[in-house]
């Protein structure tokens, strides 16, 4: 009897978070670095776009989908809570979607393409003592639902919003929609900041990715050989994008820094102690280091995430504070406003003070990384 071989193809798409251009040089920015980097790839089958394409000027949607409609595969793109019209002459008037509807068109959509059924959904809604909040409204539940039980069970399912669902309001009858989804991904950004997690609810636990954003810190920070901003993240992250790829009901995920390949950083601290920051990690994840005979044996075993701050945004702030009040005045865009909080995907190993030669010669460590959905190996320099 003949073997039966089945082809499983790849449905690729590129989540990305965030462009949120301010003004004509933001947008400038974002054509010459994440929208050229886009438009460049010839792998994408889609490109998720999820939200805040702009920060509050709507009259810039039309040149960012101008961009977007360059690319060489389809988009689509969920509002974000900057991509509703101001009213600043209008006093009361509520923020909406007026400009998004007349360039965009739809709100809420839900389509499958490669196996996989994809549900997009605008999770910011208004919110009169404050301007807005997180959350469904009653008739966009019952139309999720609707979409949930007509869709198997084990089908891989994503739903992509805004604001990540553990912002949201009233999230128990959301939850009790989603359980029993067997392969359900969320997807969010929002944040500024990576985080991907096993979120745990009464009887199931969903897969969740934040998935920082392509704008960075909003643009800001020290400038590229381009002119473009390094814009680091809170959690050390740079400015980035993600890679999933859709096979059968699995899927694999990739960090993609914008104009660069890094994966992670590994810092050599003054105590001894290696710190791994690895971008696109989850607090699931498992990482293992080695560096010929430097390290000692029980520094090369597998290590899961630790909780402490990103030493790129310690770097980063000592050099703010170092700045005189002057010197921040007349490059204020070069300052990012980073706080002192831990990032959710850092490895710490001990005792590694042997690495101290290495580092000075400027020599690489070899870095194994792993989780369920996501695995890397790379030669990474020595901070």
């Amino acid at each position: 009897m003949k073997s039966l071989f089945i082809l499983l193809t790849i449905f690729r798409v590129a989540f990305v978070g965030d462009p949120q251009v301010d003004n004509a040089t933001e947008l400038g920015y974002a054509r010459k670095s994440i929208y050229k980097e886009l438009r460049e790839r010839k792998d994408l089958d889609l490109v998720i776009v999820l939200g805040d394409l702009v920060n509050d000027d709507t009259s810039l949607l039309n040149a960012s989908t101008a961009s977007l409609d360059s690319l060489s595969c389809p988009w689509l793109a969920i509002p974000g809570n900057h991509d509703r019209n101001v009213y600043r002459a209008e006093k009361g008037r509520g923020r909406d979607l007026v400009d998004w509807k007349e360039h965009i068109g739809y709100i809420d959509t839900s389509f499958v393409a490669g196996g996989v059924r994809f549900i997009l959904m605008n999770d910011v809604r208004s919110k009169e003592s404050r301007d807005y909040e997180a959350g469904f409204s009653e008739s966009q539940k019952s139309w999720l639902q609707q979409i949930l039980a007509r869709t198997p069970a084990e089908q891989s399912t994503v739903i992509a919003t805004h604001i990540p669902l553990t912002e949201m309001h009233a999230q128990d009858s959301l939850i009790e929609l989603l359980a029993g989804r067997q392969r359900l991904l969320l997807v969010s950004a929002h944040t500024h900041q990576v985080r991907r997690e096993t979120l745990s609810f009464k009887g199931f636990e969903v897969e969740s990715l934040v998935a920082g954003t392509s704008c960075g810190s909003w643009w800001r920070g020290i400038k590229d050989n381009e002119g473009v901003p390094d814009a680091l993240m809170n959690c050390g992250s740079p400015r980035c994008y993600f890679i999933a790829d859709f096979k059968g009901n699995d899927y694999e995920l990739s960090f993609k820094q914008v104009g660069d390949n890094a994966q992670a950083s590994a810092t050599l601290m003054e105590d001894g102690r290696l710190i791994v920051n690895v971008f696109g990690g989850s607090k699931d994840g498992r990482l293992s280091i080695k560096a010929g005979r430097r390290l000692p044996k029980k520094a090369r075993e597998s290590y899961v995430s630790s909780a402490e701050m990103a030493p790129e945004v310690a770097d980063r702030i000592e050099f703010n504070n170092a700045m005189s009040r002057e010197y921040r005045r007349e490059h204020k865009e070069e300052f990012i406003p980073l706080l002192k909080r831990n990032s959710p995907h850092v490895w710490v190993i001990p005792d590694c003070e042997s690495l101290r030669k290495k580092k000075e010669k400027g020599q690489k460590i070899s870095v194994r990384y792993s989780d369920a959905h996501m695995s890397f190996k790379a030669r990474i320099k020595l901070r």
